[in-house]
């Protein structure tokens, strides 16, 4: 298989019109705020409880640059697509929502409460992953390399978030 990123093929005939390619960048800002939306209330205490101490000022104050990065990367790999090192960045967080949602469904079994997150994590951000990663592959917008590297980087950022979860 050639590493070069192939040019997004004609999806038309697919029923994907490719019009709207570079709006599917967007789906992981999208699914970050509406996740955020879902844990500001309860995640800090289900934190605390669990963890280590977090306050829902400290929760939000922390998501927001990581908001803007997530929408910093899709926005620049929506504008082109050719510039590869965006796009990895892009599947990069896409991916990482499916790791946090392991994590949100994984902890909800493992204590046996509800997980701040885990609605949308399994109703918005699994469903999004899937979608996203077969019109990426179908598109051919990453080389198999390319996207190996996303998934390295986006498990890390998931398990760093993860991990300051002990940190508080």
């Amino acid at each position: 298989m050639s590493e070069s990123p192939v040019a997004v093929s004609s999806t038309a005939a697919r029923g994907f019109p490719a019009a709207a390619v570079p709006l599917l960048f967007f789906l992981p800002f999208a699914v970050f705020v509406v996740h955020t939306l879902e844990e500001m209330p309860q995640f800090a205490a289900w934190v605390s409880e669990h963890f280590a101490h977090l306050t829902t000022e400290k929760f939000a104050v922390s998501h927001i640059p990581l908001i803007l990065l997530v929408l910093l990367c899709s926005w620049q790999a929506a504008r082109n697509p050719s510039r590869t090192g965006w796009v990895i960045m892009a599947v990069a967080f896409q991916w990482q929502f499916a790791v946090n949602a392991a994590f949100h469904l994984g902890t909800a079994a493992w204590f046996g409460d509800y997980s701040p997150g885990m609605v949308t994590a399994a109703t918005v951000a699994l469903p999004a992953t899937v979608y996203f990663f077969v019109v990426v592959r179908r598109e051919r917008m990453l080389t198999v390399r390319h996207t190996a590297i996303a998934l390295v980087i986006g498990t890390a950022v998931a398990a760093a978030a993860i991990g300051v979860l002990f940190a508080g």
